[in-house]
């Protein structure tokens, strides 16, 4: 018989990255006992691996859907960071340091992107530099991702969230189609609402659901450069890759895009790449010292449109997963949905894009 742990809990988020530390965050300030539950450690996966940027890259290619999570949630940073900073002591550096697109041999800047632009109410630049043509997007912003997380964890503790980490989950236990709890590697957990946060592995967690996402791990590998204040002052990008710099002078430089499973290894294939746009984009870091090369597994999707809401014949169980490369840009979008979802508030936006169905091409 198993054990039973946790008994005193409304909600249980699987999942501890971006999504499902501000949906913790937004459920407890709510008013609801919340309990977070990660098979590794908690912010430690894609949210933490990323380079922090809160944006869309390439935002011209991508459908309203994703847009409208980004744009609402690109406007609430700010108030988002101040409030963990002031709560917490921990400043998550949120920085107004805007993109610079060059145009690269592979990506080039459409001829009606400020048109395109104007229409989603962003006041974009065409700026010619050395010859070549750029777009200057002032409205990005970047976060210092894992000090982000370790202040949502922070303000997770105050709120009286219960942090679960090393705990994986093995099967969603139901009677009449409705969720009793969930059966996890440290026993039993009674509770009638659950939400899958679980990044790359919640197609995973969810198979026995039938619910057949369309999520898969996509591999990123990073750089960071030991670089000085000032020498790079706004996130530049080419050919789908980008520097981000950092208040202290680090700089990170990424990313790749990989299909190779749940592989979190990093390779010297990466590593040259990145150097080469490292170097060609920014030619003071030539000498630069490179610290660290890490990876992180992106939950892909299609159209990178995340699922957002209930599983299908499984009452109480919901998912937010999916976000391919902008995860922690909307997560505060997806956290006021959830909110929503479980509290029976007026969403904040149309959330029928995201519903889970079979297929997902029904939308």
């Amino acid at each position: 018989m198993s054990t039973e742990i946790s008994a005193h809990t409304d909600v249980l988020l699987i999942g501890g990255g971006a999504i499902g530390l501000l949906g913790a965050i937004r459920l407890a300030e709510a008013g609801l006992r919340v309990t977070v539950l990660d098979q590794g450690h908690i912010g430690q996966e894609a949210s933490w691996a990323g380079g922090g940027i809160l944006s869309p890259l390439y935002p011209w290619r991508y459908p309203p859907a994703l847009l409208s999570l980004a744009l609402y949630s690109m406007q609430r940073y700010f108030s988002l960071t101040s409030r963990l900073a002031e709560h917490t002591g921990i400043d998550p550096e949120w920085i107004p340091s805007g993109l610079l697109i060059l145009e690269g041999e592979h990506e080039k800047i459409p001829n009606d992107v400020l048109a395109w632009g104007a229409t989603w109410g962003l006041d974009w630049h065409l700026r010619p530099v050395e010859k070549m043509q750029t777009l200057w997007c002032p409205e990005v912003a970047q976060v210092r991702n894992p000090r982000l997380l370790a202040a949502m964890s922070a303000r997770c503790r105050q709120l009286g969230v219960v942090l679960h980490e090393n705990t994986a989950v093995n099967h969603f236990r139901r009677r009449g189609g409705r969720l009793e709890g969930v059966e996890t590697t440290a026993g039993f957990m009674p509770v009638e609402r659950i939400i899958v946060t679980a990044g790359a592995w919640s197609e995973k967690i969810l198979a026995e659901t039938g619910s057949h996402l369309d999520i898969i791990p996509v591999r990123g590998q990073i750089l960071l450069f030991q670089g000085k204040p000032g020498v790079l002052d706004t996130i530049l990008m080419r050919d789908n890759h980008y520097l981000v710099p950092r208040r202290d002078g680090l700089i990170l430089a990424g990313s790749t895009s990989e299909f190779v499973g749940f592989d979190k290894s990093t390779t010297n294939k990466a590593r040259e790449e990145l150097l080469d746009f490292t170097i060609k984009t920014l030619p003071d870091l030539a000498q630069a010292q490179v610290l660290r090369q890490w990876s992180g597994l992106r939950p892909g999707s299609q159209d990178s449109i995340p699922y957002i809401g209930p599983i299908p014949e499984w009452e109480g169980l919901f998912v937010a997963a999916g976000h391919f490369r902008y995860g922690l840009t909307n997560a505060p979008a997806t956290a006021d949905i959830l909110v929503s979802l479980l509290t029976g508030a007026p969403p904040p936006l149309d959330i029928a894009p995201y519903a889970v169905l079979t297929p997902r091409s029904a939308h």
